[in-house]
């Protein structure tokens, strides 16, 4: 029986630490993906109520990004093949910065603007966050903005934060 996968190359989709990484010490979380979840390496995720990763992040969830692909060969194998299917994850709580190419391409990143989750159809990515931080979840500050990697494909280098949502009654 063929394998079920059909890897896209490794740099297409990425997160990685850019500075305050030691490697062996970082605040990393490792989950299995919910049933029906499908993300890029880099994606925003965050956990549902059972403890499995989700695309996206709602206003009163932690942030992560996730180091893994659903469909890394690491996550989720080739056929005859043996995985546990865990994703690993920067949290955004860590004293890092990080950089993505999963963020919304047609906004402006200037330093110092504050990012928050993406909605609907930008499921999975940072966006630019309102002026007044309490009216959504604020996942990151940028750092560099945007630049062009060494692939030659655009990233947003930004400090990873949370501050959930203010709630209002």
């Amino acid at each position: 029986m063929p394998g079920t996968l059909t890897p896209s190359q490794d740099y297409d989709h990425l997160v990685h630490p850019k500075a305050g990484s030691d490697g062996m010490h970082d605040l990393q979380y490792h989950s299995s993906a919910a049933s029906g979840q499908s993300f890029n390496r880099g994606a925003l995720v965050s956990l549902d109520s059972s403890g499995n990763l989700v695309t996206g992040c709602g206003d009163h969830d932690m942030p992560m990004w996730a180091i893994n692909a659903t469909n890394d060969f690491d996550v989720n194998s080739d056929v005859g093949n043996i995985i546990d299917g865990q994703i690993g994850c920067w949290v955004a709580i860590g004293g890092y910065e990080l950089f993505t190419t999963e963020y919304v391409t047609t906004e402006t990143y200037a330093p110092n603007a504050l990012l928050t989750a993406g909605l609907t159809t930008d499921l999975g990515k940072v966006k630019g966050a309102a002026a007044a931080y309490s009216n959504a979840v604020v996942v990151g500050c940028v750092s560099k903005g945007v630049e062009t990697d060494v692939y030659s494909q655009t990233i947003l280098n930004f400090w990873p934060l949370f501050i959930p949502k203010v709630a209002t009654s």
